[in-house]
């Protein structure tokens, strides 16, 4: 099945909606992470979805430490899931969930997990956000040195769910930058990301990085209209309004907003939009 292409960034007007939290989360952004902990402002940051466990064959790596398990090695054709923020979160399950899903519609690749050092509590979000920089840095030089890139003719996509997607633009912006090669494509979930930053830090590494590059939303998602500006004093993140214009023209908007309602239900294999992904994977 293809991505539905009638799902576009809105062009013009501003919802009421992000109008009415950029309001609230100018007074809420002045307290930070305090607000954070509060159940008020945890929007839907619980899951109401249960994932399936996953099993132990399936391929992970650890970039800050260069850790393999049951690796493909020797692969044409591999998809990487990069989980979100801290590291209780299903992240190896989600991954399985994806692998579920491709292999359902027909994806012939090898499916892996990314585990890297997300946090524990939402005390370690802004120290995450500077371990999503490294270890996106890090998961760019294995790619390079065991030329798992276009180049190389191994094809690799990144799927990356919330402040995963922040390591996963980190990686093709230093995939590109540093070592001059190229990955299929990153597919961004939910992305807890500036909007402002397609536009700006990662725009080369969208740009020459990666064939395409595609950005899934929803202002329905509250963990991101809630406690992300929260965290982040009213700053939008891309996953919640898609970017701010300036991206370069190989990055592609979807519009999830009638469809996913909670920041975990992206991965879902009946409600979620994996499905929407599969013609990019090739």
């Amino acid at each position: 099945m293809g991505r539905d292409e009638s799902a576009q960034k809105p062009s013009g007007s501003v919802s009421r909606r992000r109008l009415l939290k950029s309001a609230g989360l100018a007074v809420v952004g002045a307290t930070g992470l305090t607000a954070m902990s509060s159940p008020a402002a945890a929007g839907d940051g619980e899951c109401p979805y249960t994932y399936p466990s996953c099993p132990s064959w399936l391929g992970e790596v650890e970039p800050e430490n260069w850790s393999f398990h049951e690796w493909p090695w020797g692969t044409e054709s591999l998809t990487i899931f990069i989980h979100g923020f801290t590291n209780q979160n299903g992240g190896r399950d989600y991954a399985y969930e994806i692998y579920r899903n491709l292999t359902d519609s027909g994806y012939n690749g090898n499916v892996t997990a990314c585990d890297w050092n997300a946090g524990d509590s939402w005390d370690d979000w802004y120290s995450a956000k500077n371990h999503a920089i490294e270890a996106g840095q890090d998961l760019a030089e294995i790619l390079d040195y065991y030329g798992l890139t276009e180049d190389h003719g191994v094809t690799v996509n990144l799927v990356a769910h919330s402040l995963g997607g922040k390591m996963a633009l980190e990686c093709v912006r230093g995939l590109h930058g540093t070592y001059g090669h190229t990955i299929n494509s990153v597919n961004l979930f939910g992305a807890a990301v500036w909007d402002e930053q397609p536009g700006e830090r990662f725009y080369d590494g969208i740009l020459y990085g990666t064939n395409e590059t595609h950005n899934y939303y929803s202002e329905n998602d509250d963990t991101l209209g809630d406690i992300y500006q929260a965290a982040e004093f009213g700053r939008h993140a891309c996953g919640y309004t898609g970017g701010t214009g300036g991206e370069p023209y190989n990055w592609y908007e979807h519009d999830m907003t009638s469809r996913i309602h909670h920041h975990c239900e992206y991965m879902d294999y009946n409600d979620g939009c994996v499905w929407y992904i599969d013609d990019d994977l090739v």
